[in-house]
């Protein structure tokens, strides 16, 4: 099934409108650049020739007589002649063509010509076509083309001046043609493989497991037919499927044996990356050496062919292999003693990494061994039965349930929230009836569910009982009451366990200090919470709430600083999948707020491309499902929408992450003119769940219930903090009956350009002789932002108030009365009549009109005069 690639097709589609060209589209086996030449090629209305090399024609370096010069162009002037005729060119083509084509006759010689005569009729042929026809010219895998080939390729496209020719070449490399814009074809994103494998929402498809489609994507890499190729051996095997193994290996077949032996060695170094905890997947140049036992010079020179064949990719001072496939065929191809003794070497060779290949060697001890000394803690449990029989471990005194709590702390610290569950759990299990242990324990299962978008109220509370001296576990208390809108008791807490030394709970106070409107205050403590922060989490969670507060208070362009420092410490931590990742919501948060769609876009696909723990992909997907919305995407938007909601199970973070889904499906309803849905939406709102203790979702929230008629006054108790909650107020007030240009000035003095153009539609519906400059500022906006659903309310407003968005044209009251008759679709004659004028005066006022407004046609005139409200 053919998926995705609509810029691609966009690109291909652009190039057939301003022919003569070419396109080199360019990208490795598997990765779908036929498929995407097939699907363009099949809804052109042009005449579509086709032609390809293959591996036999590939004589460089190696030509051999029995290769065929110009074998990809011959199905393509076969099938120009056989459309056409040869008669299109002198001599029937028997000077040049017939040299390719037999059936024209007896090949004409003329030694002095021969090369030269067959480029100029093979152009002229092309050229003759397109003058009766669009033609597409298709050569597939360039790569393996001869010179000869090439040559004249690159004659065609040097000569082609005629409109209407349009080549395109593919190649697995790319290819110095001269004018071709080159394309180059990217792997397919996690959604685009699921439904290629026929999931109908990107995530459920028939036969398959979640599980099984993360496997596929990521052994695939996002390549259709590895993919494919993947899916139907099935998943639980994890050596290469048979079917790839040959495309796979074909490179490797001839290399020699120096440069086989390290393709091996690399292959057998990285195959640990498989480990669910460590990123092995890069082989350093010593660690090559060392093994294979070469000096520099020797290992240059053996590695050379295999760096040239594209194997191995130079990475720094290191190798990777360009196809986490590649390395897996020429593992699978290891007989089993070859691989065993690689895999001690490799050990000898990688210390951090000896535990996984003593593991794979089979010697159990002393993968235990090296596990403990590198505080390998998730392959120290799956090995515990291999512990010594004495029961000493590296003299640390750690019990099996130590052991699954630092597991399970490693595998949080890179995202498996999942995984970390499970082993917090089963600590929780062992630790029987030691309090402190368990009220730990507990703790730590809270901050992985958090992830896992569940509530940790309860266990928090339990905790504390358990343990009511422990700072650090009456902090993580005092957070979730903030975030659960408990702010008395949450202050109280935070209070108490910062005297007790509890850092992190600084975050708290300066996020229920932001909520008092003292963002000063708030800001000194969340650097106070940086610089005091006992481990590198507590950290990343100021710059994250800093953020957040900012952003909730409309100080948008200080939001996006802090956040970026955030997420750079991220990287720097080893933590951008984690933490980084919800650093980096935080960021495209205010991005999206400032109208910087794209730049949002862009962060946003970076942290999702990592694919982050549970909740933290879903804080994502909120702020790109609302830019989906105010862009007008809202098929994406509703995509994202369904995502997303899955993940916010519970309420982890109180009522304003229940209620984020809620208000991106108002705004979708809203955007799409679907009334009734909104209302729906509002109704459940307001009757599940109790606004008031929201902080950052409510206001927005009845904005949408006023709009469609759900309510008329805010319920009591409603608080507003800060310049964005305050627009909120006095846009919910303005669709009460209120002043629409009060919230045009709230929204003015936030900065957030959607909102504003919003409001400043509403004025003009308010107040009519500001209309035209109200709403011309509000075009502007959306012309700015590019957002389609903003464009239409601005255009659909111009025309019910009959209001020009344009400079007045200087229509006169007579040429304003014959438009409107021209916009009913009278003639000249019929407006002449109509106005008692004579048609010769119908006719230079109709001309007059079309000139004042720029456009070519009586229909044009009309159109424009409707969508910018001259009529």
């Amino acid at each position: 099934m053919f998926v995705g690639r609509e810029k691609q097709l966009a690109a291909l589609a652009a190039a057939l409108e301003r022919t003569p060209g070419a396109v080199l589209v360019v990208g490795e086996a598997g990765i779908g650049k036929s498929s995407l030449v097939r699907e363009f090629t099949r809804g052109v209305d042009a005449l579509v020739a086709e032609g390809g090399a293959d591996p036999g024609t590939a004589v460089q370096p190696m030509a051999g007589p029995s290769v065929m010069p110009y074998a990809p162009f011959v199905p393509v002037l076969r099938r120009l002649v056989r459309e056409y005729g040869a008669e299109l060119i002198p001599s029937g083509g028997r000077m040049g063509l017939a040299r390719l084509l037999p059936e024209l006759g007896e090949l004409e010689e003329h030694p002095e010509l021969g090369r030269a005569r067959l480029f100029e009729e093979v152009l002229l042929l092309v050229e003759r076509v397109a003058e009766r026809r669009p033609v597409v010219l298709v050569l597939e895998d360039l790569h393996w083309a001869d010179q000869a080939t090439r040559d004249l390729l690159v004659f065609l496209l040097r000569n082609l001046t005629r409109p209407g020719v349009l080549v395109i070449a593919t190649s697995r490399e790319p290819l110095r043609l001269p004018v071709a814009e080159v394309l180059k074809v990217p792997p397919l994103g996690r959604d685009e493989v699921a439904r290629m494998l026929g999931g109908t929402d990107g995530d459920q498809v028939p036969g398959l497991a979640r599980t099984d489609i993360e496997r596929i994507v990521a052994r695939s890499e996002g390549n259709p037919l590895f993919a494919e190729a993947l899916a139907d051996a099935g998943t639980a095997t994890p050596t290469t499927p048979a079917s790839l193994r040959e495309l796979l290996l074909a490179g490797a077949e001839r290399l020699g044996r120096a440069s086989l032996d390290v393709l091996r060695i690399a292959a057998v170094s990285s195959s640990v990356s498989r480990s669910a905890l460590y990123e092995g997947s890069r082989t350093p140049h010593e660690v090559l050496r060392s093994v294979a036992g070469l000096d520099d010079l020797a290992l240059d020179e053996a590695l050379r062919p295999v760096v040239r064949a594209r194997l191995l990719l130079v990475d720094g001072d290191g190798y990777v292999f360009r196809h986490t496939l590649i390395r897996d065929a020429v593992y699978d191809d290891l007989l089993p003693g070859e691989r065993i003794r690689l895999h001690i070497r490799c050990a000898e060779a990688r210390p951090e990494l000896a535990a996984d290949h003593w593991y794979a060697a089979g010697d159990r001890r002393r993968a235990f061994q090296a596990a403990w000394r590198a505080h390998r803690w998730d392959r120290v449990l799956e090995l515990w039965d291999h512990a010594d029989p004495e029961g000493h471990h590296g003299g640390e005194g750690m019990d099996h349930a130590a052991v699954l709590e630092l597991a399970a702390k490693d595998a949080l610290h890179v995202g498996d929230a999942e995984r970390a569950e499970e082993l917090a759990s089963l600590a929780l299990d062992e630790v029987g009836g030691d309090p402190l242990r368990a009220a730990h324990l507990l703790e730590l299962r809270v901050a992985i569910r958090d992830l896992l978008g569940e509530d940790g109220l309860a266990d928090l509370r339990e905790a504390v009982r358990l343990a009511p001296r422990e700072a650090r576990l009456i902090g993580a208390l005092a957070n979730t009451l903030a975030w659960n809108g408990q702010d008395a008791e949450a202050r109280a807490r935070a209070e108490d366990a910062l005297a007790l030394g509890d850092a992190r709970s600084l975050v708290t106070l300066a996020a229920l200090t932001a909520l008092e409107g003292d963002l000063a205050t708030a800001s000194r403590l969340h650097a106070e919470a940086r610089a005091a922060a006992p481990d590198d989490d507590t950290v990343l969670v100021a710059y994250a709430g800093e953020a957040d507060v900012l952003e909730a208070a409309g100080e948008h362009i200080r939001a996006e600083a802090i956040a970026r420092r955030g997420m750079a410490q991220a990287r720097r931590m080893g933590m951008a999948r984690s933490r980084g990742a919800h650093i980096a919501a935080n960021l495209a948060e205010p991005l999206a707020s400032l109208g910087r769609w794209k730049e949002a876009r862009e962060v946003i696909d970076a942290a999702l491309a990592l694919e982050p723990p549970p909740i933290h992909r879903a804080w994502l997907l909120m702020v790109l499902g609302t830019v989906a919305v105010w862009e007008g995407s809202l098929e994406e938007a509703a995509g994202v929408l369904d995502r997303a909601r899955p993940l916010m199970r519970g309420r982890s973070r109180g009522y304003d992450s229940c209620l984020e889904p809620d208000l991106l499906e108002g705004r979708l309803a809203v955007a799409a003119g679907d009334v009734e849905r909104a209302g729906r939406l509002a109704d459940h709102v307001l009757s599940a769940h109790d606004v008031t203790l929201s902080r950052r979702y409510a206001w927005p929230l009845l904005v949408i219930a006023a709009r469609t008629g759900r309510v008329r006054q805010a319920p009591p108790g409603m608080e507003t903090t800060g310049r964005v909650q305050e627009a909120y107020r006095a846009t919910f007030e303005a669709e009460c009956g209120g002043s629409w240009p009060a919230a045009v000035a709230a929204w003015r003095s936030v900065g957030q350009p959607y909102a504003l153009g919003q409001a400043l539609v509403r004025a003009a519906e308010q107040d009519t002789e500001a209309a035209r400059e109200l709403l011309r500022e509000a075009a502007a906006i959306a012309g700015r932002l590019g957002s389609e659903p903003l464009r239409r309310e601005v255009e659909a407003a111009a025309a019910s108030g009959r209001v020009s968005l344009t400079a007045d044209p200087g229509l006169s009251a007579r040429e304003l009365e014959v438009l409107e008759l021209v916009a009913e679709g009278l003639s000249n004659k019929q407006i002449a009549e109509r106005l008692f004028i004579s048609a010769r005066t119908s006719g230079v006022h109709v001309s007059n009109i079309m000139a004042k407004l720029g456009v070519g046609s009586r229909v044009e005139a009309a159109a424009l005069a409707r969508r910018t409200g001259l009529l």
